[in-house]
């Protein structure tokens, strides 16, 4: 089993910085220069046919449907988490079902498609060169194999006690 990019990474309970209480991340890039990943279970109180009015982007989901929170870094950046469909030379791929995409006009083909399964994450966890791999060393993450289906879980709020459970 391997612990690399993209992976999971679930916060010890002993990791008590509000950024961080009880997420689930998904890592999508760890390397020499830093690493960068997607909190799974913090949805956000935007609604999607808001963001896409704001960028005049027609919306055709579900009215329930919100942007979530990807973490604390840039706020305004949107990243994509796709189930389905083909990515790009530029997307990351997590698993033969999920790539994660910054493409803006990916975006705009998803907010019109009622079908599409994804999640739009506004900002992102990050971390400097090292940073994560001392975090991961004093034990405040744990790495675990990406789980297809908590991915796009439906309960956010379950997820993370979900995920410290089953801690391999």
């Amino acid at each position: 089993m391997t612990h690399e990019a993209p992976c999971l990474l679930v916060a010890s309970p002993a990791l008590l910085d509000p950024n961080f209480l009880h997420t689930v991340i998904l890592l999508v890039e760890h390397d020499e220069e830093g690493a960068l990943g997607l909190i799974l279970n913090r949805p956000l109180p935007l609604p999607l046919a808001q963001v896409g009015a704001e960028g005049g982007i027609a919306y055709w989901g579900r009215d329930e449907a919100t942007a979530w929170r990807g973490g604390p870094v840039d706020p305004q950046r949107g990243i994509l988490l796709v189930q389905g469909g083909l990515p790009e030379a530029e997307d990351t791929v997590v698993d033969l079902c999920h790539f994660v995409s910054h493409r803006k006009d990916l975006l705009e083909g998803l907010l019109g498609d009622p079908t599409a399964r994804y999640r739009l994450f506004l900002g992102y966890a990050g971390w400097s060169a090292g940073q994560l791999d001392q975090e991961l060393e004093m034990g405040a993450w744990t790495r675990r194999t990406a789980v297809p289906e908590w991915l796009l879980h439906s309960d956010p709020s379950g997820l993370w006690k979900l995920a410290i459970s089953a801690v391999e």
